[in-house]
């Protein structure tokens, strides 16, 4: 099977991701600031989408795609690109602040707990994040090899249906197992991965752009009403959790933020208006260092300034965070992610050149049989 597809960059996507780095950032703000507003699960929000993200990309650039040896490769470079060089960098400077400068930072990260950190198993305040993501990396290979298998074999589904059995069960159990581990939040990635496939098989030229402008603008009417609810001290009565684990654990969250991660994946005047403007495409750029820097912004500026902190602080905190987080992503995220690809080109350069000399010799193997 060769797929041939080559999907081109959703802006809509980008800016959806920092929307949700924005929502985490306001979700722990809310405890240093003076803000006239305090949203529980604003936080968790963010999380969720980012979590549905990932399982609906995956999908949306693998599924369908061949998959060997060299793909899987190819794959595993692009995603270790994409998470490692900031998490690594901002990891090491942590251990060294915590260690040499300041023992109560933010990111307690020491001789004690480094080393799982290092092998992105950390549970460390947002680092506990990034432990289900990467472990979600590995587990969608089972999801792509399955779906390979069906596709190329189609009365073969032994591989998808057992896959979908383990699933269940983890979903299941979801509530019992640690938050750290990908099976607490399954239900987000599950509900992106279908997501994503259903979306590479549409056309987004042949929709009608009239039901998506309309759809697009209910959706964040929806959004706005619910952030003014929420806003306005009444979010249980749209959001009834009693804390951020009864929200993770919900299949209902798991659903609508795959569902908007899909809708706005198509383009129209209104998704384009709220998600593909250049200010927040600019954030979806930087989601990641903006993710994993605003909380060492929160610790100095509560260091060192008075408490609560005035809502005149806020806005320095941001333009400083997002200052921080665009260095981030251009002196650290880019060039290491251009570092890491390239090596990992020269060793596919050298996987692609064995090829031939492995094939020759199984051809001699067989005529001399």
């Amino acid at each position: 099977m060769s797929d041939t597809r080559n999907h081109s960059k959703i802006d809509s996507i980008t800016g959806l991701r920092g929307l949700a780095a924005l929502l985490v950032v306001y979700g722990h703000s809310m405890r240093w600031f003076s803000l006239p507003f305090a949203s529980n699960c604003s936080g968790e929000i963010g999380v969720s989408v980012f979590f549905a993200l990932s399982g609906f990309l995956m999908a949306y650039l693998y599924i369908g795609k061949d998959f060997s040896a060299l793909s899987v490769t190819g794959y595993a470079v692009h995603r270790f690109s994409r998470i490692a060089p900031a998490y690594l960098f901002i990891l090491l400077l942590s251990f060294i602040i915590h260690t040499a400068f300041y023992p109560d930072f933010t990111y307690a990260i020491s001789e004690a707990n480094i080393l799982r950190h290092l092998f992105f198993s950390g549970n460390v305040s947002v680092f506990w994040s990034i432990t289900p993501e990467v472990e979600f990396y590995f587990l969608f290979v089972l999801v792509w090899a399955a779906a390979n298998r069906y596709l190329t074999r189609r009365s073969d589904i032994t591989g998808l249906a057992l896959l979908t059995l383990g699933c269940l069960i983890l979903m299941a159990y979801r509530d019992a197992l640690p938050g750290t581990f990908v099976g607490s939040k399954l239900h987000y990635f599950v509900f992106g991965v279908i997501a994503g496939v259903i979306r590479s098989k549409m056309d987004a030229q042949q929709l009608n752009v009239k039901s998506l402008n309309f759809l697009h603008a209910l959706l964040v009417a929806a959004m706005v009403s619910g952030a003014v609810v929420i806003l306005a001290g009444h979010g249980s009565a749209i959001l009834p959790f009693a804390d951020y684990e009864a929200f993770y654990s919900s299949l209902l969250t798991a659903v609508f933020g795959a569902f908007a991660v899909f809708v706005f994946s198509f383009s129209s005047v209104v998704g384009n208006f709220f998600f593909a403007n250049r200010a927040i495409i600019f954030c979806g750029e930087c989601s990641f260092s903006i993710y994993l820097l605003h909380q060492p912004v929160i610790f100095f500026f509560h260091k060192y300034l008075p408490q609560p902190l005035p809502l005149i602080y806020l806005a320095p905190f941001i333009v400083i965070v997002l200052i921080l987080s665009w260095l981030n992503y251009r002196w650290i995220e880019r060039p290491g992610a251009r570092l890491i690809k390239s090596i990992g080109r020269v060793f596919e350069h050298k996987f692609v050149s064995a090829q031939p000399a492995a094939t020759s010799v199984q051809i001699m193997e067989r005529e001399l049989r």
